[in-house]
């Protein structure tokens, strides 16, 4: 199962698009956001490529509770199934805490996170929109049946070339 995970898109819609489209390039079978994604925009752009998909409210998304409803979007944390995988996503790194699920997946510090503590996997994907960084990044989670395959992309801005950075965990 691999699954394509981003946060923090803000207003920079065709950077969340080219993102999202280099996730489904690599294999995405559904999406995880954490957040922040300020523009109604992406979820219909998520909404039309017609995968599965959970996405959080961040802090910048008050705007968005009014259409919750039309959307797969949720409060923080939000727990869930990835697989057989029991997976959490929020905004805030606080809701980390208690580490109750296999995944926990959050955004907000534009900072990418690839940890394993031998029984929880937890992922940041940094930031869609480079507003921080220059870089716009995320992930493709592939759950495989001893472990798991993370593939960060990142991209600076300006450019069309994606580098890519694995770590594998095994269980």
């Amino acid at each position: 199962m691999k699954v394509g995970i981003f946060s923090d898109t803000h207003k920079k819609v065709g950077r969340a698009k080219r993102l999202i489209d280099k996730l489904l390039e690599e294999g995405a079978e559904s999406f995880v956001v954490a957040g922040d994604i300020v523009k109604i925009e992406v979820l219909d752009y998520l909404e039309e490529i017609g995968k599965p998909y959970v996405a959080v409210l961040g802090n910048n998304d008050y705007h968005l509770i009014d259409v919750m409803d039309k959307y797969s979007l949720y409060r923080e944390p939000h727990y869930f199934k990835l697989g057989e995988k029991r997976a959490k996503v929020m905004h805030f790194p606080h809701h980390i805490f208690p580490l109750d699920t296999d995944i926990i997946i959050y955004g907000h510090t534009h900072s990418i996170d690839i940890s394993f503590n031998g029984r929880n996997l937890i992922l940041n994907p940094g930031e869609a929109c480079a507003r921080d960084t220059n870089y716009s990044s995320g992930m493709v989670l592939d759950i495989l049946p001893g472990g798991y395959r993370v593939h960060l992309y990142y991209r600076k801005i300006k450019t069309q070339i994606w580098k890519e950075v694995v770590k594998e965990f095994k269980l």
